[in-house]
């Protein structure tokens, strides 16, 4: 048992729709147009030594800005949003994402 609270969503595999890639070094780039009908997404950063920051909230995404959050090398995140999704690091970094 999770000591944390969990949430089982079921959503049918024809809807996953990826949006992996490359960052483009120093630079803020949207990788998720905004989508009122999407429920859930994730994105991992593949970064064995970088940090990956990502906004979710239609803003471009920036190294400590307000509404970027930093995914430490390796790590994964998962949540709803509607809205455009951005990432940026200062190097070339790659990451997994998708939207659902």
């Amino acid at each position: 048992m999770s000591r944390f609270p969990t949430e089982t969503i079921i959503a049918p595999a024809s809807t996953l729709k990826d949006f992996s890639g490359h960052t483009v070094a120093g630079t803020g780039k949207e990788i998720m147009p905004a989508d009122a009908s999407a429920r859930l997404y994730r994105i991992q950063n593949l970064s064995k030594t970088e940090t990956l920051w990502f906004n979710d909230t239609g803003s471009e995404a920036a190294a400590g800005a307000p509404g970027s959050y930093a995914l430490a090398p390796g790590g994964y995140y998962e949540f709803s949003s509607t809205h455009a999704v951005s990432v940026y690091a200062t190097t070339v970094v790659a990451f997994s994402a998708a939207r659902y």
